[in-house]
């Protein structure tokens, strides 16, 4: 974030390659991805550039115009505007946007602020690596991968405005390093522990039955193993329950550290705002680290 005349400009910017081949719901899950880190520190759109990496051939003009349409249609929907953006040649299709916020420097969510007592909420359902890979491998149609472009087209914008309705002051989106990594950052960040209950976890529907087939992805294993120092398995967690914690999410949901007395409310106003939301944890005492219970 940078101080500019009182306020606080939160400035991100993030691509992707194709999740689907839906060239428009490609653009408005590239979308909502890219803007995520604006919600995720409780800070509204101003405006956004098009980062545009499109191969020179094999990919139909309309279909790129689809995914800047699509992408659009997000934008739009968040209250921010396009401004134009930049286009270069890849041999890889990737999209995405640079964003930037405005965000209330006195109400901020940040990873560095979650309390021992707050609740944790997660507002989206887990597996979207698994699902996709799966997909990419002909292992899932494209019936089976639409709950999943559901949830990674849903815009955190509700969830972020909803948390600092709520008091909350901790929050981060959960993207490529998985739950668990994502939860270690707001644990380094705050000194407190974060525990984890696998057993309320969301999960996208045929995501463990894509595990028991070998589906997994390029990072799962790394992202593992970036978590070796402060993660801790307390309940002897099974091959899939392992496989969720650190699959790699694209525009996953905000994991939120609620105060405990509007842990219950807030939860029930992401539910009514179409938020696949869920209480899966607590925060405790303890040294920087993350439980699984």
């Amino acid at each position: 974030m940078y101080l500019f005349e009182g306020h606080g400009l939160v400035a991100t910017a993030d691509f992707i390659t194709p999740v689907c081949d839906d060239a428009r719901r490609f653009g408005r899950v590239a979308a909502a991805n890219s803007l995520s880190d604006v919600f995720a520190m409780g800070g509204e759109m101003l405006f956004a550039l098009n980062l545009c990496c499109f191969p020179e051939k094999g990919v139909p003009k309309d279909e790129l115009g689809a995914i800047l349409a699509g992408a659009a249609e997000t934008l739009a929907e968040s209250g921010g505007v396009l401004l134009g953006g930049h286009s270069v040649r890849d041999e890889e299709l990737k999209f995405g946007f640079a964003a930037i916020g405005r965000a209330d420097p006195d109400h901020l969510l940040t990873n560095a602020a979650a309390r021992p007592g707050d609740r944790l909420l997660l507002t989206k359902a887990l597996g979207t690596g698994v699902l996709i890979n799966a997909f990419k491998l002909g292992k899932l149609d494209a019936d089976g991968l639409d709950e999943a472009l559901t949830e990674m087209e849903h815009l955190n914008l509700p969830a972020s405005r909803l948390a600092l309705a709520h008091g909350c002051r901790a929050a981060t989106d959960v993207t490529g390093f998985g739950l668990a990594g994502h939860a270690r950052e707001v644990a380094r960040g705050s000194g407190v522990t974060l525990r984890l209950r696998i057993a309320d976890l969301p999960v996208l529907d045929g995501f463990e039955r894509l595990v028991e087939r070998g589906v997994t992805t390029d990072s799962t294993l790394a992202n593992r193993r970036n978590c070796g120092d402060v993660f801790e398995d307390r309940v002897g967690l099974d091959p899939a329950q392992l496989e969720l914690l650190f699959d790699p999410q694209t525009s996953g949901g905000l994991l939120i550290a609620a105060p405990a007395d509007r842990a219950d409310a807030l939860l029930a106003e992401l539910l009514a705002a179409d938020h696949r939301a869920a209480d899966i944890g607590e925060v405790i005492e303890g040294p920087p680290r993350v439980e699984a219970v």
